[in-house]
């Protein structure tokens, strides 16, 4: 009897302990997924951001692994680990309701995005991150009954530990990050850890009594508004987190109420008048009205890039017999427009949620009709940079779809000489081998040493068949023509065409 009773024993903590590896592996990749939500508001999730929260994560695991190994094997007690787990239930609590207040102080340090990024993962994820990657040794030893079933123990463990990684990847990619805020997202997840260091020590109920404290303070953060928050309204799509800022008429330049979308902090991606939601406001928006000057019959108009839809419902206003197709990767984002950026359904408009490149691609095969404009609008800051939409091969698959005289214009955040150029070269080059004739027109015309200012650069290309000479251009236009680069533009020879096997964006936006 002694020994069915022992056998189990043996089954229930094993069975307890293989829940551990597996629940310790989901919560792992729900912190990483949510911490990147966290940090957007402040710094983005340019690739910059990812890989500071991604490497310093695994750096943290690796510090646990060892740190659990070598604790582990001078005291292999089930109760130390409960501690453990505990300890970082507890500091996934505290993150929900300090990460804002940590993050407003790293932003007002004026550091590059690149440090700030480290920082912030270091000091919000990587203590929690410390310990979880002390679990997996921890239950390893203490699964271990004896020498000749230990590569079995090791192996069906390290599986359970990655098998509940996969699922807190999809879990929170595509479940809890679109269904709740990032503080209660991280509340749940301390819940989780908290009840598994039940299962290896049970007397740490007891301090499963502070975490309900810390969950309640957090939500009611939550709903009155956490201190240190962000401004405006906050909002989290499947590949965003937005803010919606509104300033009135006291605050802004013109004088007149402004309303702001931010999809990165590093620049304002859109931005509509409050008293007249059709006027365009961002200086570059401008510059897509070329497209009537040098094909003065454009009826059917891409947008690549919809962002708060501003140049689209300002040409719908203006320009009644045009229709315009829109590619918004993000159907959260149109959303958003059409809550808060007067976005209404038009007879001539079409929207696509699809990324741009495989609705080219997919244009292309399908046969779509030419149109006899393309906008690109895909760029949202210097260092969110999709670099599929800066190739030759996406040359190619503009000008395919384009009119043999149409016309393509394209926004560009770069320089034009300088350090913060090679962007700005490496898509020229690739542009220039469809289009035969390119133009430029820095926004920033004004300013002094203007060529060497980070700004919004547009590329005017132009087919064969396409004229420049057009009619006598209004005073708008003409305004727009006088930004115009007209000394002759040599690339850098040391930068390449970017093309698909090769486009170093993140290379030539290291300099901040």
């Amino acid at each position: 009897m002694n020994d069915y009773r022992n056998d189990r024993l043996r089954v229930k903590i094993q069975l307890r302990l293989q829940l551990v590896s597996f629940f310790s592996g989901a919560a792992t990749m729900i912190l990483e997924l949510t911490g990147s939500r966290m940090v957007a508001p402040f710094f983005g999730t340019s690739l910059i951001v990812w890989t500071a929260l991604i490497g310093i994560i695994m750096t943290s695991l690796c510090i646990g692994n060892w740190l659990g190994g070598a604790v582990v094997d001078k005291n292999p007690d089930a109760k130390l680990l409960g501690r453990i787990l505990i300890f970082a239930a507890i500091i996934i609590a505290v993150t929900a309701y300090s990460s804002n207040m940590i993050l407003t102080w790293l932003q007002s340090l004026g550091l590059n995005l690149y440090l700030a990024s480290v920082f912030a993962a270091v000091i919000i994820f990587a203590p929690a991150s410390i310990l979880l990657g002390m679990v997996s040794p921890f239950v390893a030893r203490l699964a271990m009954q004896n020498v000749d079933s230990s590569g079995a123990v090791v192996g069906r463990l390290s599986a359970l530990n990655s098998a509940g990684s996969i699922l807190g990847t999809f879990l929170g990619g595509f479940v809890l990050i679109s269904l709740f805020p990032s503080g209660i997202i991280l509340m749940l997840l301390s819940s989780l850890i908290a009840l598994l260091s039940v299962l290896v020590y049970t007397g740490a109920w007891r301090n499963i009594i502070l975490l309900f404290i810390l969950a309640g303070a957090t939500y009611a953060a939550e709903k009155l508004g956490l201190p240190f928050a962000p401004r405006g309204v906050q909002i989290d799509t499947a590949y965003n987190h937005l803010s919606i800022i509104d300033h009135d008429a006291k605050s802004t330049r013109t004088g007149r109420p402004l309303r702001v979308l931010i999809t990165n902090p590093d620049a304002a991606q859109s931005l509509m008048y409050l008293d007249n939601p059709s006027e365009l406001v961002s200086s570059y928006t401008k510059f897509y009205d070329l497209a009537f000057h040098y094909k003065p019959d454009t009826k059917k108009v891409l947008m690549l890039g919809g962002g708060g839809y501003c140049f689209p419902r300002y040409l719908l206003s203006e320009r009644p017999d045009v229709s315009i197709d829109v590619v918004e990767l993000d159907s959260g984002i149109t959303e958003t427009a059409r809550v808060y950026f007067d976005l209404k359904d038009h007879p001539n408009l079409r929207i696509f949620h699809e990324d741009a490149r495989t609705f080219l691609n997919r244009a292309n095969k399908d046969g779509f009709d030419k149109y006899d404009a393309i906008l690109m609008d895909t760029f949202s800051s210097w260092t969110s940079i999709p670099f599929q939409m800066t190739t030759i091969e996406t040359a190619e698959k503009l000008r395919e779809l384009l009119k043999p005289d149409g016309t393509l214009i394209v926004n560009i955040i770069a320089s034009l000489y300088g350090t913060k150029s090679g962007v700005f070269h490496g898509i020229y080059k690739a542009f220039n081998t469809s289009f035969s004739t390119m133009m430029i027109f820095p926004v920033l015309f004004e300013e002094p040493k203007y060529a060497q200012v980070l700004q919004n650069i547009i590329l005017v290309g132009m087919g064969d068949t396409a004229s420049t000479v057009s009619p006598t251009p209004d005073a708008k236009i003409s305004a727009l023509l006088s930004h115009q680069w007209l000394e002759p533009f040599v690339p850098n020879p040391s930068i390449p065409a970017f093309s698909d096997s090769f486009a170093p964006v993140e290379r030539y936006t290291l300099v901040q």
